[in-house]
Protein backbone atom coordinates (compact mmCIF):
# COMPACT_ATOMS: atom_id res chain seq x y z
CA UNK A 1 0.00 0.00 0.00
CA UNK A 2 1.54 3.73 -0.87
CA UNK A 3 1.54 5.85 2.35
CA UNK A 4 2.49 9.69 2.52
CA UNK A 5 5.45 9.56 3.49
CA UNK A 6 6.90 7.66 0.63
CA UNK A 7 9.14 9.24 -2.02
CA UNK A 8 9.10 8.47 -5.68
CA UNK A 9 11.29 5.77 -5.76
CA UNK A 10 9.35 4.29 -2.96
CA UNK A 11 6.01 4.27 -4.95
CA UNK A 12 7.53 3.19 -7.93
CA UNK A 13 9.17 -0.20 -6.09
CA UNK A 14 5.37 -0.51 -4.06
CA UNK A 15 4.21 -0.65 -7.46
CA UNK A 16 6.51 -2.30 -9.37
CA UNK A 17 5.90 -5.23 -6.25
CA UNK A 18 2.66 -5.78 -7.33
CA UNK A 19 2.96 -6.54 -10.88
CA UNK A 20 3.56 -10.18 -10.67
CA UNK A 21 0.28 -10.95 -8.84
CA UNK A 22 -1.33 -7.77 -11.23
CA UNK A 23 -0.15 -9.78 -14.59
CA UNK A 24 -1.86 -13.08 -12.97
CA UNK A 25 -5.15 -11.44 -12.31
CA UNK A 26 -4.41 -9.57 -15.88
CA UNK A 27 -4.39 -13.34 -17.47
CA UNK A 28 -7.83 -14.51 -16.86
CA UNK A 29 -9.48 -10.99 -18.07
CA UNK A 30 -7.76 -11.44 -21.32
CA UNK A 31 -9.42 -15.01 -21.77
CA UNK A 32 -12.42 -12.80 -21.48
CA UNK A 33 -11.33 -10.26 -23.59
CA UNK A 34 -9.82 -12.64 -26.16
CA UNK A 35 -13.86 -14.50 -26.47
CA UNK A 36 -15.16 -10.48 -27.02
CA UNK A 37 -12.49 -9.77 -29.81
CA UNK A 38 -13.75 -12.95 -31.95
CA UNK A 39 -17.08 -11.96 -31.71
CA UNK A 40 -16.94 -8.04 -32.12
CA UNK A 41 -17.90 -6.18 -35.32
CA UNK A 42 -16.32 -3.24 -35.21
CA UNK A 43 -12.67 -2.17 -33.92
CA UNK A 44 -10.19 -0.60 -32.67
CA UNK A 45 -12.35 -3.03 -29.12
CA UNK A 46 -11.32 -2.44 -25.48
CA UNK A 47 -12.15 -3.49 -22.35
CA UNK A 48 -11.38 -1.58 -18.91
CA UNK A 49 -10.82 -3.50 -16.05
CA UNK A 50 -10.08 -2.38 -11.77
CA UNK A 51 -7.95 -4.71 -10.28
CA UNK A 52 -7.33 -4.44 -6.77
CA UNK A 53 -4.64 -6.75 -5.38
CA UNK A 54 -4.81 -8.54 -2.27
CA UNK A 55 -1.64 -8.13 -0.02
CA UNK A 56 -0.77 -4.27 -0.84
CA UNK A 57 -4.64 -3.37 -1.66
CA UNK A 58 -3.25 -1.29 -4.55
CA UNK A 59 -5.86 -0.04 -7.32
CA UNK A 60 -5.05 -0.49 -10.26
CA UNK A 61 -7.03 0.40 -13.96
CA UNK A 62 -5.87 -2.02 -17.11
CA UNK A 63 -7.24 -1.34 -20.53
CA UNK A 64 -7.08 -3.98 -23.42
CA UNK A 65 -7.44 -3.00 -26.87
CA UNK A 66 -7.00 -5.02 -30.35
CA UNK A 67 -7.31 -2.53 -33.12
CA UNK A 68 -8.27 -5.53 -35.07
CA UNK A 69 -9.13 -9.24 -34.66
CA UNK A 70 -6.09 -10.76 -35.05
CA UNK A 71 -4.81 -9.28 -32.22
CA UNK A 72 -7.34 -10.50 -29.89
CA UNK A 73 -4.06 -12.84 -28.30
CA UNK A 74 -1.81 -9.50 -28.06
CA UNK A 75 -4.04 -6.83 -27.56
CA UNK A 76 -2.10 -3.09 -26.24
CA UNK A 77 -2.12 -3.29 -22.77
CA UNK A 78 -2.67 0.49 -21.02
CA UNK A 79 -2.05 0.06 -17.51
CA UNK A 80 -2.01 2.89 -14.47
CA UNK A 81 -2.24 2.65 -10.65
CA UNK A 82 -4.59 5.20 -8.68
CA UNK A 83 -3.54 6.53 -4.96
CA UNK A 84 -4.40 9.15 -2.43
CA UNK A 85 -2.71 11.30 -0.68
CA UNK A 86 -3.86 14.45 1.80
CA UNK A 87 -3.74 16.86 -1.57
CA UNK A 88 -5.57 14.75 -3.88
CA UNK A 89 -5.62 11.51 -5.82
CA UNK A 90 -2.40 10.79 -7.99
CA UNK A 91 -1.76 8.22 -10.96
CA UNK A 92 0.91 6.23 -11.79
CA UNK A 93 1.11 4.86 -15.26
CA UNK A 94 3.39 1.90 -16.08
CA UNK A 95 6.45 2.06 -18.53
CA UNK A 96 6.87 -1.92 -18.25
CA UNK A 97 9.39 -2.64 -20.52
CA UNK A 98 12.06 0.31 -18.98
CA UNK A 99 10.49 -0.36 -15.41
CA UNK A 100 9.90 3.06 -14.91
CA UNK A 101 6.51 4.78 -14.25
CA UNK A 102 4.89 8.46 -14.69
CA UNK A 103 3.23 9.75 -12.01
CA UNK A 104 0.86 12.09 -12.35
CA UNK A 105 0.21 14.28 -8.95
CA UNK A 106 -3.23 15.92 -8.20
CA UNK A 107 -2.15 19.87 -9.79
CA UNK A 108 -1.79 18.03 -13.22
CA UNK A 109 -5.60 16.95 -13.14
CA UNK A 110 -6.78 20.58 -11.71
CA UNK A 111 -5.10 21.55 -14.77
CA UNK A 112 -6.43 19.40 -16.78
CA UNK A 113 -10.20 19.75 -15.67
CA UNK A 114 -9.59 23.59 -15.89
CA UNK A 115 -8.22 24.05 -19.12
CA UNK A 116 -9.30 20.67 -21.51
CA UNK A 117 -12.59 19.08 -19.67
CA UNK A 118 -13.96 22.19 -18.58
CA UNK A 119 -16.17 20.06 -16.47
CA UNK A 120 -16.74 20.12 -12.45
CA UNK A 121 -18.89 18.06 -11.92
CA UNK A 122 -16.92 15.01 -13.04
CA UNK A 123 -14.94 13.62 -9.51
CA UNK A 124 -11.39 13.12 -9.39
CA UNK A 125 -11.16 9.29 -9.43
CA UNK A 126 -13.29 9.78 -13.03
CA UNK A 127 -11.36 12.76 -14.36
CA UNK A 128 -8.43 10.42 -13.94
CA UNK A 129 -10.41 7.86 -16.06
CA UNK A 130 -11.17 10.04 -18.77
CA UNK A 131 -7.32 11.36 -19.20
CA UNK A 132 -6.36 7.49 -19.74
CA UNK A 133 -9.01 6.88 -22.28
CA UNK A 134 -8.23 9.80 -24.22
CA UNK A 135 -4.70 10.53 -23.53
CA UNK A 136 -3.01 6.65 -23.79
CA UNK A 137 -0.05 7.67 -25.70
CA UNK A 138 2.24 10.29 -24.77
CA UNK A 139 5.21 11.55 -27.05
CA UNK A 140 8.00 13.20 -25.31
CA UNK A 141 10.91 15.30 -26.55
CA UNK A 142 13.19 16.69 -24.59
CA UNK A 143 12.62 20.66 -23.23
CA UNK A 144 14.72 23.18 -25.00
CA UNK A 145 14.37 26.69 -23.76
CA UNK A 146 11.46 27.58 -26.28
CA UNK A 147 9.65 24.97 -24.23
CA UNK A 148 10.21 25.99 -21.16
CA UNK A 149 9.16 29.63 -21.84
CA UNK A 150 5.67 28.22 -22.35
CA UNK A 151 5.68 26.30 -18.88
CA UNK A 152 6.48 29.39 -17.06
CA UNK A 153 4.38 31.80 -18.79
CA UNK A 154 1.78 29.46 -17.88
CA UNK A 155 2.49 28.12 -14.37
CA UNK A 156 5.27 30.36 -13.53
CA UNK A 157 8.71 30.10 -12.47
CA UNK A 158 8.08 28.70 -8.85
CA UNK A 159 6.75 25.54 -10.07
CA UNK A 160 10.59 24.30 -10.32
CA UNK A 161 12.44 23.11 -13.80
CA UNK A 162 10.87 20.70 -16.48
CA UNK A 163 13.47 18.34 -18.62
CA UNK A 164 10.24 17.05 -21.08
CA UNK A 165 7.81 18.03 -22.98
CA UNK A 166 5.19 15.32 -24.04
CA UNK A 167 2.34 15.38 -26.49
CA UNK A 168 -1.05 13.78 -26.07
CA UNK A 169 -4.62 13.77 -27.81
CA UNK A 170 -5.82 16.63 -25.91
CA UNK A 171 -2.73 18.82 -25.45
CA UNK A 172 1.04 19.29 -24.20
CA UNK A 173 2.12 18.37 -20.58
CA UNK A 174 5.33 19.35 -19.24
CA UNK A 175 7.40 17.33 -16.75
CA UNK A 176 10.52 16.44 -14.94
CA UNK A 177 12.65 13.13 -15.03
CA UNK A 178 13.78 11.87 -11.59
CA UNK A 179 16.19 8.77 -12.95
CA UNK A 180 12.92 6.09 -13.80
CA UNK A 181 10.57 7.72 -12.43
CA UNK A 182 8.99 11.06 -14.22
CA UNK A 183 6.65 13.25 -13.02
CA UNK A 184 3.99 15.08 -15.14
CA UNK A 185 3.37 18.45 -13.67
CA UNK A 186 0.81 20.38 -15.81
CA UNK A 187 -1.18 19.78 -19.35
CA UNK A 188 -2.12 23.01 -21.58
CA UNK A 189 -4.19 23.32 -24.65
CA UNK A 190 -4.42 24.36 -28.06
CA UNK A 191 -6.20 27.06 -26.86
CA UNK A 192 -3.58 28.13 -23.86
CA UNK A 193 -0.27 28.46 -26.59
CA UNK A 194 0.56 32.28 -26.89
CA UNK A 195 0.16 32.73 -31.04
CA UNK A 196 4.15 33.34 -31.47
CA UNK A 197 4.69 29.78 -29.65
CA UNK A 198 2.28 27.89 -31.43
CA UNK A 199 4.51 26.88 -34.42
CA UNK A 200 7.64 25.54 -32.15
CA UNK A 201 4.95 23.37 -30.84
CA UNK A 202 3.10 22.26 -33.62
CA UNK A 203 6.36 20.56 -35.12
CA UNK A 204 6.17 18.49 -32.19
CA UNK A 205 2.33 17.63 -33.36
CA UNK A 206 3.47 17.12 -36.24
CA UNK A 207 5.99 14.18 -34.68
CA UNK A 208 2.96 12.98 -32.32
CA UNK A 209 0.98 12.31 -35.46
CA UNK A 210 3.92 10.74 -37.48
CA UNK A 211 4.87 8.02 -34.43
CA UNK A 212 1.12 7.25 -34.19
CA UNK A 213 0.95 6.54 -37.82
CA UNK A 214 4.12 4.15 -37.57
CA UNK A 215 2.70 2.07 -34.79
CA UNK A 216 -0.49 1.92 -37.12
CA UNK A 217 -2.69 3.95 -34.65
CA UNK A 218 -3.54 7.09 -36.66
CA UNK A 219 -7.55 6.31 -35.99
CA UNK A 220 -7.32 4.81 -32.75
CA UNK A 221 -9.40 5.89 -29.71
CA UNK A 222 -10.40 4.42 -26.85
CA UNK A 223 -14.45 4.96 -26.12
Amino acid sequence: MIVNTMTLQEIRLELFKDLPALLIKLAYRKKEFRRKVLKASRFPYSATYEIKTGVRKNLFVMILVAKKKREANDPLLISYGIYDRPEGSYAAAFAIRDASILIYPPHFFKRYRERIVKDDKLSNKELIRLYFTKCWLLYRAFAEKGYEEVYRDLEGAANGEISFIGITEEGYCFGSSFGNVDLVKTIISEENIFDHKKALLHELREKYNQAKQDEGLDSFTLG
